[in-house]
């Protein structure tokens, strides 16, 4: 059995508590001009379009995922009753190239897909470090709103 020392037991606590003391302190505001507001603006839209692409594409991949477990465990029950009848297995080997195929393919799309969601995630660092602290006039914020609605039109 394994012993916590008063000691450790006692920074763990403090660490639990300093934590959201350190992340609850204000920060300071930038103030910016109705320039960078924009900048920031425009991103907040290019960013929330790409997020809801990857969720879209991330939820498609979860159901192709899905359908190729199911699909690996049907091959798993099939070859055992094969082997169990000794049955000839050319159509089972047929089966499971397409499938190991399938799942090669899953894999590269993953693998595309885990670097686009890197992608977003540090541009989303880059837009908080750019645009998260700051501050700016309403009537700034109005007048982009107002030269957007006449862009539409």
């Amino acid at each position: 059995m394994k012993v916590i020392s008063t000691t450790a037991l006692y920074a763990i606590f403090l660490c639990a508590f300093a934590l959201p003391v350190v992340q609850a302190q204000p920060a300071t505001s930038r103030p910016v001009n109705r320039d960078e507001l924009r900048v920031c603006m425009n991103s907040e839209g290019e960013l929330t379009g790409r997020r809801q692409a990857l969720e879209a594409r991330g939820k498609r991949f979860g159901e192709e995922s899905a359908a190729i477990r199911a699909e690996a465990t049907e091959l798993a029950t099939e070859q055992q009753a094969l082997r169990e009848r000794q049955a000839p297995m050319d159509r089972f080997e047929r089966k499971a190239r397409a499938h190991n195929l399938r799942v090669k393919a899953a894999q590269s799309s993953a693998e595309g897909f885990r670097l686009e969601l890197d992608s977003l995630n540090q541009t989303l660092l880059d837009y908080n470090a750019r645009c998260g602290l700051i501050s700016f006039s309403g009537e700034d914020q109005e007048a982009i709103l107002t030269e957007r609605e006449a862009a539409k039109k």
